[in-house]
């Protein structure tokens, strides 16, 4: 049984092959822990402020990233830089997910050594593929010269806001100016839309913080992820 503190993710539970709970109620990190051994809990995890590490560590949790979350107005007029990027279709599905299996390294799921690689892998591919079929309000795409798939972008609508779900470049195109097209194909997006835009990525992740910031974006707050895992 789930304690009332814990949130079973349904998602996360399907990717890793195990159940998968979010511990909402951080004072209860120890019960918690120890109702997930009971129950062959794959993965607990809470996310917050780091005032919260003491007693997580004691529960037998332990860090796994820095999320910062930046944000900046949107232009009511748009760059051009993202305007040769297009909006993906179903059938660009298969493409997007192969380059988000290949891009994330940074996230919680990969920077955690109990979590395997492929299963790590998996989940950003799945969450593509969702994005692309139906989760996202539009996933754009960047191409190359032969028209294949080098990045994408993914964007839910929130009310004003307008969030980067996903967004990633494959690796043998990075360095090419194609997260920055991805960006300003983004704003063009909400331009008129949406009043301002949020994306989250990883502290460790310096190079994306470097494109975001010098794209008009600035940090808005941090939060820590715990993980807990049945061996420690």
């Amino acid at each position: 049984m789930i304690p009332a503190f814990c949130t079973l993710r349904a998602f996360d539970s399907d990717m890793l092959g195990r159940p998968v709970w979010y511990l909402d109620d951080p004072d209860k990190a120890a019960e918690a822990a120890r109702a997930a051994r009971d129950a062959d809990v794959g993965l607990l995890f809470h996310r917050g402020p780091a005032a919260l590490g003491e007693a997580l560590l004691d529960a037998g949790f332990r860090h796994v990233e820095t999320l910062v979350t930046l944000e900046m107005d949107i232009p009511s007029v748009s760059s051009p830089h993202g305007s040769d990027c297009r909006k993906a279709t179903a059938d660009d599905a298969g493409s997007v997910e192969a380059v988000a299996r290949a891009s994330f390294r940074s996230d919680r799921w990969h920077t955690d050594p109990s979590i395997p690689d492929d299963k790590a892998d998996d989940f950003k591919g799945t969450w593509a593929r969702n994005d692309v079929t139906g989760r996202a309000d539009a996933t754009l795409v960047t191409l190359t010269p032969d028209g294949s798939i080098s990045g994408f972008v993914a964007l839910l609508a929130r009310g004003e806001a307008l969030i980067i779900d996903l967004i990633a470049v494959a690796p043998a195109h990075q360095g090419r100016g194609f997260g920055r097209a991805l960006i300003a194909a983004a704003l063009a997006y909400g331009a008129g839309r949406y009043s301002r835009i949020n994306v989250g990525t990883q502290a460790a992740n310096t190079a994306s913080i470097r494109l975001y910031t010098a794209m008009g974006f600035a940090e808005a707050s941090r939060a820590e992820t715990w993980h807990w895992t049945p061996d420690g």
